[in-house]
């Protein structure tokens, strides 16, 4: 019995170990399931894997990684693994690469045809057998197109097995197994590490204490624009109208964002404080992969917007008090007037100014209240838009372009930022000028201001991921309080559009006093060629869309012009206006104005006439 336990025993261990050692040694294995004749070799249990190898043997190589120029050929390997007992025939094949919806890594299926580095890989075989336990290495060349963009190129070569396995239930099923080795190709070039934070939206959940917190669900999209796969640090932040912040649930970071490819993000943030008009921000810090080259310039994406929080319980709760207390005036007023003796009939007839009394400041608390809900004053501050004047009015996606604002912003501002909005663009505008100072940009005629833009449409639609510009395009300048305030008080519109490929026309002309050349903020000296210099860069140092020089790596940490933030990134930072949120404010605050003038008209009135009534009792009694 001991001899029989032991010889067990030992069995199972050497099953064990055989099952850990082939994971061990390949890159990446196929877990053993249950063969049928699709595995062309009888029944039993199937394992097998892929990994880089030379031409006689594996390596120790994580995944396939190259760099080569337009037209290049790389010729390597890979080593197909049979870790079962009985042999196997396996189907191999090049696919490209995607980044799945969690942020992973993934392969197309083999019914998608391959159009990106799957398609530039030609295997020496399309299907081989592999004897038990043994390997089979299958040359490779990878022909990178003469066109090839610059940037990363990614895919992978899969070994497949088409066999059956059994459900929990007892049914045989197919099962296409595979297992994969990644290929990352750079294509030799001008490299963009950029991000975008598109289709910000949150939602307000309520709760019905008038005095408590509700929660929000916050969901936006992260798509890489540039042409090299990327990580990205990510956090979210909910404020309220009053300052205070919610509790946002940890975001993990992202390993790597294919380029083109985009995830789309959903958190949660409890205690929201429902202040009527509160803002979300996305901040994203893109990094480079790991193992991967450190970038010199990885701009910070910030992106805030505003939602509705209203505190349906403390309305409720308010409504409930004002309606009481206009029951209370009434009662009130109807006992004071109430006819006695022989001036029942002249008391009966002079009630009526304290019932309207009454019935006005109930009338005034109900409007107030939902002239609180409409909106607030402060959110009622936008001024009617000036007008940009885009130049040149006719041109092609190609061109620079300049915008000249018709009036100088307000006394108040420091800063100003700009954006273009238009089919194709993120739903709150592309930034074409980031934050920066409004001394930057020179003087133009009639006292506005001058922004040449420091790259094209073309290059705009490019960072958007877009090729095709088509249909008006609106440009929009805001005047801001300062750097790290986006309250807008006041901004400028200007549109081009696109009729035909590649070309616009009907850019916005605004009829500009004729005045000198415009100055230039910095030396007072004529712009070239009459119009604002493209940049304020000091010398050497790269220059982003805004026109302003990209703070180099140093102490700081600030984002303020001049001072260098964390790591080198520049904040820029784009705002969502909400045009009927803003309807509603200007709309409930007149709401309230009126309510109020009424209230205080009836009061006045109310007043009036009781300091009356004792002389027209006296004059009736005599």
């Amino acid at each position: 019995m001991i001899t029989t336990s032991a010889r067990r025993i030992a069995a199972l261990l050497a099953a064990c170990l055989l099952a850990v050692l082939p994971a061990a040694t390949a890159s990446a294995t196929a877990p053993a399931i249950e063969r049928g004749d699709g595995g062309h070799g009888g029944t039993g249990r199937t394992t097998f894997g892929v990994q880089p190898s030379a031409a006689k043997k594996p390596d120790a190589r994580p995944n396939f990684s190259y760099g080569a120029t337009p037209g290049a050929i790389v010729k390597d390997h890979i080593a197909v693994f049979n870790y079962g007992t009985k042999p196997l025939t396996l189907r191999v094949y090049a696919q490209d690469a995607y980044t799945t919806a969690d942020g992973g890594f993934d392969l197309y299926p083999a019914v998608r045809k391959p159009t990106d580095a799957g398609s530039w890989v030609t295997l020496g075989k399309d299907r081989v057998k592999i004897p038990a336990r043994s390997r089979v290495i299958v040359p490779f060349t990878l022909t990178v197109p003469p066109k090839a963009t610059p940037g990363d190129h990614t895919g992978g070569i899969v070994a497949s097995l088409a066999a059956s396995a059994t459900d929990k239930k007892g049914n045989k099923v197919a099962v296409d197994q595979r297992v994969g080795v990644r290929i990352y190709l750079r294509v030799t070039g001008e490299l963009t590490s950029r991000l975008a934070v598109e289709d910000l939206r949150t939602v307000y959940h309520g709760t019905a204490n008038p005095f408590g917190t509700g929660s929000a669900t916050v969901s936006y999209t992260i798509r890489n624009t540039g042409n090299v796969r990327l990580a990205a640090h990510q956090a979210v932040g909910v404020r309220d109208a009053l300052g205070g912040t919610a509790k946002v649930a940890k975001l993990r970071d992202l390993p790597e964002l294919l380029p083109g490819d985009a995830v789309k993000i959903t958190t949660s943030a409890t205690g929201v404080l429902p202040a009527f008009r509160d803002t979300t921000t996305v901040t994203v810090d893109p990094e480079p992969v790991s193992g991967d080259i450190k970038f010199r310039i990885l701009p910070r994406v910030t992106r805030t917007v505003a939602f509705s929080a209203v505190p349906w319980g403390l309305l409720a709760l308010l409504l409930l008090l004002a309606g009481a207390a206009a029951v209370l005036l009434v009662r009130r007023q109807r006992r004071r007037n109430a006819p006695t003796g022989a001036a029942k009939s002249t008391r009966t007839v002079r009630k009526a100014p304290g019932a309207k009394q009454a019935v006005g400041l109930a009338a005034a608390t109900l409007l107030a209240a939902g002239a609180v809900v409409a909106g607030t004053p402060a959110d009622a501050r936008a001024a009617d838009a000036g007008k940009l004047a885009v130049t040149p009015a006719k041109g092609s996606d190609t061109q620079p372009i300049t915008l000249t604002a018709d009036a100088p912003c307000p006394v108040k501002t420091t800063n100003v930022i700009a954006r273009v909005t238009g089919a194709g663009f993120p739903r709150g505008g592309q930034i074409v000028v980031g934050n920066a100072p409004l001394a930057t940009y020179p003087k133009a005629a009639g006292g506005g201001f001058a922004i040449p833009l420091t790259f094209t449409m073309r290059d705009y639609a490019t960072t958007a991921g877009f090729t095709t510009l088509r249909g008006t395009y609106t440009f929009t300048v805001s005047c801001l309080k300062g750097p790290f305030d986006l309250t807008s008080l006041h901004d400028f519109t200007g549109s081009l559009l696109f009729a035909e490929k590649s070309a616009y026309k009907d850019g916005t002309e605004v009829a500009l006093p004729k005045a000198a050349v415009p100055q230039s903020p910095a030396t007072g000296a004529p712009a070239p060629g009459g119009t604002a210099p493209t940049s304020q860069a000091a010398p050497g140092l790269p220059v982003q869309p805004s026109g302003q020089p990209v703070p180099s790596d140093g102490p700081g940490g600030s984002g303020t012009p001049g001072v260098a933030p964390p790591n080198g990134v520049r904040v820029s930072a784009a705002q969502d206006s909400d045009t009927a949120l803003t309807a509603w404010s200007v709309g409930g605050f007149t709401v309230f104005l009126l309510a109020l003038l009424t209230g205080v008209t009836l009061w006045a009135r109310g007043r009036r006439a009781r300091t009356e009534r004792p002389n027209a009792d006296t004059s009736t009694t005599s």
